[in-house]
């Protein structure tokens, strides 16, 4: 990131993250951070990535120009250095969008029908006339789409559910979020709070351009009123900053929030991007928290990526296309209403992976209309 028009030695300056080596104590980050202090034209700048989770800074975030880069990057505490730009790519990238004003009118309002309860205590509801892609999830195995057109589910009342869904914030506005019932929560990342100076309510509201629709789309089709399938599930929308740096604490930031909550074995990470795989130091640092979360008995969904037919090519999904994976992220393709693979949807070679609806899917719509819904596709929804 170009930092103005600022300029040292008569070079601009650029932000880099500064990454420590595994073997570094905290008489070591002491030295690094004097360092880095001593050589940046503002050192109130200086951004520490901290964790309850680790004793010593994740990276650093430091303005340098040239000759600067070269003097911290021969210090024997430092892995390496990287620029801190925007490696990654919203992996919807739809095929066809369709904006439907008046869809909603034709959309099921009415609660569905509660029709008893398993001896585990659950309960079964059953939603008539149900939206193509829920029928899917609860139909029989070979029935066909028209021998079942309702979408039945269980809930356990007992235990709540909790769906974190790391993006750049969410239409809380818009109508498939206005269940009284429905419980929604924020989390933001560190860089979210040092960059952002605007209230907690407009904090809520996408980032400026069309990144918004996006995770208002994902959110909906998880949780949302009308078009989710889990509207019981309680949304955490973790708004990371949108940067190389934001990315590299997504999971830190959510692994924090589930152990400080106690929410393990109750929590589900929906994660929806890819990255290019030039920033290997993101992608460390982003498995190991994976790994981490997984370990902790909390599944982390990735999608399995678009522009197919074929393999799975970017990362966090690439974890995982092994056959002898375990801690790696659950790898999500696409399919039609009728159970067909996607034709854009990528898949694993050697790893199992699972199917979902992501063609013509229904979801809240990125409108001023706040009862606007569209139809989407790709393997984030």
């Amino acid at each position: 990131t170009l930092i103005g028009n600022a300029h040292v030695h008569g070079e601009p300056l650029i932000e880099y993250l500064i990454w420590p080596r595994a073997d570094i104590n905290q008489g070591d980050v002491n030295n690094v951070e004097n360092l880095l202090k001593s050589l940046m034209v503002e050192p109130t700048r200086l951004y520490a990535s901290k964790s309850t989770l680790r004793p010593t800074p994740a990276f650093w975030l430091a303005e340098l120009d040239h000759k600067t880069y070269q003097e911290v990057s021969r210090h024997p505490k430092v892995e390496e250095i990287s620029p801190n730009e925007d490696p990654f790519q919203l992996e919807e990238k739809a095929s066809r969008k369709v904006k439907l004003a008046s869809f909603d009118t034709a959309m099921p309002r009415l609660q569905p029908l509660a029709l008893g309860s398993l001896k585990d205590g659950r309960k079964i509801f059953h939603e008539k006339a149900a939206l193509p892609e829920l029928r899917i999830i609860s139909q029989a195995p070979n029935t066909p789409l028209w021998e079942n057109p309702d979408y039945v589910y269980s809930i356990d009342e007992s235990e709540e559910t909790f769906i974190y869904i790391p993006d750049f914030g969410i239409n809380r506005a818009h109508w498939d979020f206005s269940n009284p019932a429905q419980k929604i929560e924020w989390l933001y990342t560190p860089q979210t709070i040092s960059h952002h100076h605007d209230t907690p309510t407009e904090m809520q509201w996408p980032w400026p351009g069309a990144l918004g629709s996006h995770a208002t789309c994902v959110a909906s089709k998880a949780a949302g009123r009308v078009a989710g399938s889990a509207r019981h599930a309680t949304l955490v929308v973790v708004k990371f900053w949108p940067s190389t740096a934001g990315a590299a604490e997504i999971f830190d930031t959510i692994m924090q929030d589930i152990v400080a909550k106690r929410r393990a074995h109750h929590s589900v990470v929906n994660f929806s991007f890819g990255s290019n795989g030039k920033q290997k130091m993101v992608e460390r640092k982003q498995a190991s928290d994976i790994m981490m979360l997984v370990r902790r008995g909390i599944p982390v969904i990735a999608g399995a990526g678009n522009g197919g037919p074929g393999f799975v090519t970017r990362f966090p999904a690439k974890l995982s296309d092994r056959e002898d994976n375990l801690w790696g992220p659950i790898v999500v393709g696409a399919v039609d209403w009728f159970g067909e693979k996607a034709e854009f949807s990528k898949e694993l070679q050697y790893g199992r992976m699972l199917w979902a609806p992501g063609e013509d899917i229904k979801c809240a719509a990125e409108s001023p209309d706040i009862a606007s819904y569209s139809l989407e596709n790709g393997t984030s929804f």
